[in-house]
């Protein structure tokens, strides 16, 4: 194994261990016991400088995290393998021609996937409305462009390593594997899954991990895959 391999494996074994003691460590803080260790924890979370924090540390954990691992992991991360695609469309004449003819047949495939997955997600909602009418759904996350930004980052980074080892093909879906070993270690996500009525934004957001690496392996264009997916999730709040 090569130093940048052995090196890519390590920040991915890093970000994968933050995640799952992060997430148990929110869910036993969840469940304190009446207290005064309960008592701290509800005047933290109260504070008004708190929500700030909170999406400070996601931001260095889903963009800074990945961004460090590229830029001064010694080829512990590779760009195109993050889907960083560069802007070939503002090029010289004869490259911005190709560029945009490129990112027309992206942006077609994108399309045509996001259009099956949105499909598949309202007959979903109209299977669940059918089943369940008497419990509704709870309030699908915000579709901001900040939250597809920081999930798709965070998949991009996870099939990284296993690219490098294994393949694109293989690599793709053994990250996409890590993403559900990460979510199913993580007892919120367990315990919405259980939920009927949060089960169907958690299945969304399996979705959209599917489709992230379906377009990846179609366009390996990042940035189309983010578009897409703030446009699905906009779409699936109507």
């Amino acid at each position: 194994m090569t130093s940048g391999l052995q090196e890519g494996w390590w920040w991915l074994g890093g970000a994968l261990g933050l995640a799952v003691l992060g997430a148990n460590l929110a869910w036993a803080a969840r469940h304190l016991p009446d207290g005064a260790a309960r008592d701290a924890l509800s005047r933290l979370t109260a504070h008004p400088l708190t929500p700030y924090l909170w999406q400070t540390v996601r931001l260095l954990y889903y963009v800074g995290l990945p961004f460090a691992a590229l830029v001064w992991g010694q080829d512990a991360v590779i760009g195109r393998w993050l889907g960083l695609q560069p802007f070939a469309l503002f090029g010289a004449p004869p490259d911005a021609v190709g560029g945009w003819l490129d990112w027309v047949q992206d942006a077609g495939r994108a399309a045509a996937l996001g259009g099956a997955v949105w499909l598949l997600a309202e007959a979903g909602r109209w299977a669940y409305r059918r089943a369940v009418p008497s419990v509704p759904p709870s309030p699908l996350p915000s579709p901001s462009l900040r939250e597809a930004v920081y999930h798709e980052a965070h998949w991009a980074f996870y099939r990284n390593a296993p690219i490098m080892t294994l393949g694109v093909y293989w690599g793709a879906w053994a990250g996409l594997l890590l993403t559900a070993a990460e979510a199913w270690l993580n007892p919120e996500w367990r315990a919405g899954l259980a939920d009927v009525a949060r089960a169907p934004a958690q299945l969304l957001r399996a979705g959209m991990a599917v489709l992230s690496t379906l377009l990846f392996l179609t366009t390996q264009n990042i940035w189309l895959a983010v578009l897409l997916h703030w446009a699905i999730t906009a779409r699936c709040r109507d």
